[in-house]
């Protein structure tokens, strides 16, 4: 495979003398915390949509303040971590996380978490009483701790899982109902979701509360028929030690999943139709319309076939049972991503989901009216050679859907705003890099984090239209710092691998750099599936400064996203369905035999490093292109699917 062509795009950088540049080690990258980026943390928006929390620490307190949206000016104290005294006195609890009830009375404060997967932990909760300024538990705290701690929307409950089962709090009285009571480890989970969930779906909460708070969807796993697997952790102890877990591999047994509907004020619960009789399935998300009718997404065991289903149920008093009704159904010749961009409209009319069935992924509106006896076919909002990374929600004000794309560029991340009719465009920020917004209540205002490979974060304030209102955090004290230690620019690259086929990565070069001399290469790469660590143009934190380390000692460094990896459209990702491996180990080679016929490059000194997916891909290529990467380091890599 031959690469015909390499255009490099030279980043706006830092770029003191190399004389002032201070040397970087190891321990100033991962031991100190002069390269944190500020942030603000805890950000949550208020229902009014014109205020919103932001949780700070000040003087070894943890503080959690209100600011107006229309200023970013504070504008009350919520709570000082001095008044979260538990009951029966003691030193106030830490605050790991808080959550609002749906009245904004009360907080659910979450401490001493402990994690137990990627995304799950479990953790003592607190409930403040913000009229009364007390903290009391949520359940009793010599029992085991909970998992995925919510309020109603109400607030007048909440909804915990201990132990595997699913339990009820009247905050008023303080009363406890176990809603299940089979629960048991490595048995049946009910409200929580098993590894598998969360590792392919990120998906951790298997239950959803009913907009006026009296009935609870619940999913019910049963992974008693799913074998054991055993992992050795070796800790700072003597011995090893064994932790065993429900882990099915491929082809294997999975949990068989249920869906129940429990009724707060009845104390019952239904047994829900899945609308097949295949047990083989995974229901990755459920929930509630606006209205009310529970909803939830089934696909088959292949993942090439998704559905949304509603379920109707009947009218009080009579005999008849549940049914579902489809609200949308797809199927692909590989797999479907699964993600969290389904939005109800409030007025029950339709719902908008992301789909890449034109070929690249895309916002479509489904319409609930039935016409004919049957809804109409989605309708695509918008269009193009890009794609959509994210659908943020619905604007019921402006009757428009707010997401993110890459739409000015493949490595960007653009806030943008369709209408529901599907015209024009608007892009909220303009510019290059990546942008991360979390938008109020309403969205009539969004917190912006912008960033480029080149540039720290900054976090800005700004009203609907994407005029800037404030500046909340913009970083020069480690824009100044990374100054200092000679910065060098990571250049956009793309490299053509074939006639017509193009990969996007990046180079860094080291100080003083002589195209005459020959210089040795490590590339870097993730490589997996819908990845695209070497495309998008964000801040890449400690790790990016690893790299100016090697830098700094001669090291020119590259990054690249061969085939498979994300932002290029639906062909270019599912390149590699069936064969993981192969067009990866492909692209990566002939980068490599690139790089060696550059008059700036040492042939003999090219090595490869990954982690994980990135780890196989290294093992891979040191085998196969021995001849032209003399070193590979593989950390975590997958060796046996």
């Amino acid at each position: 495979m031959r690469i015909a062509h390499l255009a490099l795009i030279t980043a706006v950088a830092f770029a003191p003398s190399l004389a002032a540049q201070k040397a970087l080690t190891n321990k100033d990258i991962w031991y100190s915390n002069q390269f944190s980026a500020e942030r603000v943390g805890g950000l949550a928006s208020m229902n009014d949509g014109e205020h919103y929390t932001a949780m700070d620490e000040q003087g070894g307190e943890v503080v959690i303040e209100q600011f107006a949206y229309r200023t970013g000016e504070k504008t009350a104290t919520i709570l000082k971590g001095a008044e979260l005294v538990p009951p029966g006195g003691g030193p106030p609890v830490e605050v790991d996380d808080y959550s609002f009830s749906g009245d904004e009375q009360k907080l659910m404060i979450t401490t001493d978490s402990e994690p137990i997967y990627r995304h799950s932990s479990k953790a003592y909760n607190y409930v403040f009483d913000r009229a009364t300024r007390k903290l009391s538990y949520l359940s009793d705290r010599s029992k085991p701790k909970q998992q995925l701690a919510t309020f109603s929307p109400d607030g007048s409950r909440a909804a915990f899982v201990r132990e595997n089962d699913l339990f009820v709090v009247e905050l008023g009285s303080g009363k406890e109902t176990q809603v299940t009571s089979d629960g048991a480890w490595g048995k049946v989970i009910n409200g929580a979701v098993d590894w598998v969930y969360e590792e392919e779906f990120s998906y951790t909460q298997g239950y959803a509360w009913s907009p006026d708070g009296t009935r609870i969807l619940y999913m019910r796993s049963d992974e008693s028929a799913v074998k054991e697997f055993d992992l050795t952790y070796y800790r700072e102890q003597l011995y090893p030690s064994e932790y065993r877990f429900k882990y099915p591999k491929a082809g294997e047994v999975n949990s068989s999943v249920s869906l129940h509907l429990y009724d707060i004020p009845t104390g019952t619960s239904t047994l829900l139709p899945l609308g097949t009789e295949e047990r083989d399935i995974y229901i990755p998300r459920l929930g509630f319309t606006p209205g009310g009718t529970p909803w939830f997404m089934r696909l088959n065991r292949l993942q090439n076939e998704k559905l949304i289903l509603a379920v109707d149920m009947p009218k009080p008093g009579t005999k008849a049972r549940p049914v579902t009704r489809e609200l949308y159904r797809e199927r692909s010749a590989t797999y479907i991503e699964v993600t969290d961009d389904l939005h109800f409209l409030e007025d029950g009319s339709g719902f908008v989901l992301s789909s890449e069935q034109s070929g690249w992924n895309h916002i479509h509106f489904c319409s609930l009216a039935m016409v004919k006896g049957a809804a109409p076919a989605p309708r695509a909002l918008t269009s193009g050679k890009w794609d959509v990374l994210a659908v943020n929600g619905i604007d019921e004000r402006n009757k428009r859907v707010v997401f993110t794309a890459n739409r000015s560029g493949v490595g960007n991340t653009d806030i943008l705003a369709v209408p529901l009719n599907g015209k024009s465009i608007l892009q909220l920020i303009p510019g290059t890099g990546t942008n991360e917004a979390e938008f109020s209540s309403g969205f009539r205002y969004f917190i912006n984090t912008h960033s480029t490979r080149n540039t720290p974060p900054v976090v800005s304030l700004h009203d609907g239209t994407g005029k800037l209102v404030k500046t909340l955090k913009d970083n020069a004290a480690l824009a100044s710092t990374v100054q200092s230690y000679g910065w060098r620019p990571m250049e956009q690259m793309e490299l053509e691998v074939a006639p017509g086929l193009t990969l996007n990565g990046w180079m860094l070069k080291p100080p003083g750099f002589q195209s005459r001399e020959r210089y040795p290469v490590l590339v870097t790469q993730y490589s997996g599936p819908n990845s695209n660590d070497a495309t998008t143009d964000e801040w890449g934190g400690r790790n990016a400064l690893w790299f100016q380390m090697l830098a700094q000692k001669g090291y020119i460094v590259v990054g690249i996203d061969p085939r498979g990896t994300g932002r290029r459209g639906a062909e270019f990702r599912h390149m590699t369905y069936g064969q993981l491996g192969r067009y990866e180990t492909e692209d990566l080679l002939a980068a490599a035999r690139w790089l060696g016929e550059r008059p700036f490059v040492d042939p003999a000194r090219i090595g490869i490093w990954g982690w994980s997916y990135g780890g196989y891909m290294s093992s891979l290529c040191i085998t196969k292109g021995a001849d032209l990467f003399k070193a590979a380091i593989a950390v975590a890599p997958v060796t046996n699917w």
